[in-house]
């Protein structure tokens, strides 16, 4: 019995490693395709339907009046693009933003 237990534990702690690598990148961290931008010290990244703030990925909501708004749960911010510069609005204050490398 103690050999059953002991090669049913083996086979699943090959399967979770195993798992383990096929998983890409964490959620939390952005693409090397995203557009990089550093916003008043902080940085942001953009891709497609997310965005990339704070260690967190915020999903794309809308667009009004040239404004991309982004939510994750119940903290959101909007990036307004202008020609292009880019500005990031949280709260109540609003950041330039430069491209980044």
């Amino acid at each position: 019995m103690r050999k059953i237990l002991a090669l049913a534990g083996t086979f699943a702690a090959t399967l979770l490693l195993s798992a383990c690598n096929v998983i890409p990148t964490p959620l939390n961290t952005p693409p090397a395709t995203a557009q990089k931008f550093v916003c008043g010290g902080e940085k942001l990244a953009l891709d497609g339907d997310y965005a990339w703030y704070n260690g967190r990925r915020y999903s794309y909501q809308n667009m009004s009046g040239g404004q991309a708004l982004y939510r994750y749960h119940s903290s959101q911010f909007a990036v307004k693009k202008e020609g292009n510069n880019r500005t990031l609005m949280v709260e109540l204050s609003a950041k330039p933003c430069v491209a980044a490398n």
